[in-house]
């Protein structure tokens, strides 16, 4: 079938983009005719299926609108998938495909009215994590009813096989964190307070970092020199090669849909020291124990559960290590477009329930105003919709 991914970014470091970069390399070789439009790319890809539309803070949704109607007939005869219902309620009326399905990748703050204001837009939505489900069917229950909300695996690639790994007794373990440091979400701004509890609680511990960011240098001057290391950036063999040395994997953010790099985590047999957030990353955790999960975000707390994981014996321990690399089993590129494919193809086999035929955007002067001004200072006025 032909199918059209629209999301907002696709060059970018993130779970959504390397979803979206598996989607390029292997919906075709699945008999399928993709199509990819990203909101704030420039039009300079030199994949013919890859277009962009330039949006920047400046735009409106009216100068949008129009640029976006400029590429409205690649819709034609497809199935739209919109990857976290990005702008959906100011172009679907733009968007003529056959069914429209939602990939919801991640949660944020806002989510339930965002997904509220997608009544009668949608034929299905996929969903990375059964916290995302569940919230999923509570807003948009005429889809729940009718079977058109489910569960998606996220890929990882993982590692082959667990490495090896010193008793943890009487030696520094060693705790990784994976992001862009940067305040919103990933709330890196918080990391400083886990260190000082765990400096307060005796534990003999290293920190780990791997990304960058524009609060990176603030983060230098903040954690402690002597239990830091700063990673940067990497990708392949020295990504892996970074995981491999970690015995613990947490994160400070303030949502998460079901985190890429903690499945990649588990896969090397890093334990989780994960916050209760309500993402995916709490639900996984979790089954390896209630330890492994901290009330977001009592740092001590979180250092009196790593200080009871760490009195366990290193049996126990092995044997959490081997149920962390077990919970990634599912997660594998196969059974997720498998998952994919089914949906889509059961969704464009069963009758529509979006709207066909949405009525022409009636005139919202919040259209004419900058977006990125719009999304500091009136959030809700970007997803109005003529209902």
């Amino acid at each position: 079938m032909r199918l059209f991914h629209f999301f907002t970014y696709y060059r970018s470091l993130g779970g959504v983009q390397s979803i979206l970069k598996r989607h390029h390399a292997s919906d075709a070789k699945r008999g399928h005719e993709p199509d990819f439009l990203f909101a704030f790319e420039p039009d300079d890809f030199d994949e013919p299926d890859i277009a962009g539309l330039g949006y920047g803070g400046g735009h409106s949704i009216r100068s949008m609108r129009a640029k976006f109607a400029k590429h409205s007939g690649r819709f034609t005869d497809s199935v739209a998938v919109c990857h976290n219902m990005w702008g959906l309620q100011f172009f679907a009326d733009l968007m003529p495909a056959e069914r429209r399905v939602g990939l919801l990748h991640s949660d944020w703050t806002g989510l339930r009215p965002h997904l509220e204001t997608q009544r009668g837009l949608l034929d299905g939505v996929l969903c990375v994590s059964n916290a995302l489900v569940e919230l999923v069917s509570d807003c948009l229950p005429d889809l729940a009813k009718a079977n058109r909300v489910a569960l998606i695996p996220y890929p990882i690639d993982g590692l082959a096989a667990m490495p090896e790994r010193t008793p943890l007794a009487k030696r520094t373990v060693v705790i990784g964190w994976i992001g862009r440091m940067q305040t919103e979400q990933k709330r890196i701004d918080r990391l400083p307070g886990l260190a000082r509890a765990l400096e307060s609680a005796g534990i003999d511990f290293r920190l780990e970092l791997l990304g960058d960011g524009p609060r990176q240098a603030w983060l230098e001057q903040q954690l402690p020199g002597s239990r830091t290391v700063f990673h940067g950036r990497k990708s392949g063999d020295e990504y892996w090669s970074v995981l491999r040395g970690w015995d613990f994997i947490t994160n400070v953010s303030d949502y998460e849909g079901l985190p890429i790099s903690m499945l990649e985590a588990f896969s090397a047999g890093v334990l989780p020291l994960c916050p209760a957030i309500g993402s995916g990353g709490d639900e996984y955790s979790a089954k390896l124990g209630d330890e492994f999960v901290w009330d977001a975000f009592d740092f001590a707390q979180a250092a009196a559960r790593l200080k009871s994981i760490l009195a366990k014996p290193e049996a126990a321990l092995g044997q959490a290590r081997s149920g962390a690399r077990a919970l990634t089993k599912r997660h594998s590129e196969v059974e997720y477009f498998r998952t994919f494919d089914e949906f889509v193809a059961r969704i464009a086999d069963e009758p529509r329930v979006s709207a066909e035929h949405l009525a022409k955007r009636p005139f919202y002067f919040s259209d004419r105003l900058p977006f990125g001004l719009m999304t500091r200072l009136w959030p809700s006025g970007c997803t109005r919709r003529n209902e």
